[in-house]
């Protein structure tokens, strides 16, 4: 199964120089327990934005570029590739963890996502791709009211193809 996870503005921004335009603790949290112990693939940009691979997951850098990086990731310079892995691999989660243009390629293959939805408007220069939420059931929701620790408030959505 192939997931998307991201977390976006209430304009679909996701990104700012390489870098989330927020910080937001909950939601590190849930990213770090959903893809710990599995498998995250993500773009060239977006492995670049991390100081090292992420730790306990099998970290895979899509690009058609010749890489060199850490020990320990594995590059796939198809998207070929990935569909073989998730033949391979039918039930296990891979999660795509970006950037726009991975989320855009992988996404009419996708089984589930999860997002994040922050009620605030931020700046930046990347954006989630188009996402027809008819094609998707919500499978859990829980929104997170801003308080004094959590200066927006922003819910967890997950879903599953129809």
């Amino acid at each position: 199964m192939i997931g998307l996870i991201w977390a976006q503005d209430e304009n679909g921004l996701i990104g700012a120089n390489g870098q989330l335009p927020w910080h937001l603790s909950a939601d590190l949290k849930r990213f770090k327990a959903l893809t710990t112990e599995q498998t995250v693939v993500m773009g060239r940009k977006t492995f670049a934005g991390f100081k090292r691979p992420l730790p306990h997951r099998q970290n895979i850098v899509l690009s058609h570029q010749s890489l060199n990086l850490p020990a320990g990731v594995q590059q796939f310079k198809s998207l070929d590739e990935l569909w073989a892995l998730n033949a391979q691999q039918p039930n296990d989660l891979i999660f795509v963890i970006g950037g726009a243009a991975v989320f855009e390629a992988v996404l009419p293959r996708a089984d589930r996502l999860y997002r994040t939805a922050i009620q605030h408007a931020f700046t930046g220069d990347t954006w989630m791709p188009a996402i027809n939420y008819a094609d998707w059931q919500v499978t859990a929701e829980q929104t997170i009211v801003a308080d004094e620790q959590t200066p927006w408030t922003f819910s967890f959505t997950d879903y599953q193809r129809r």
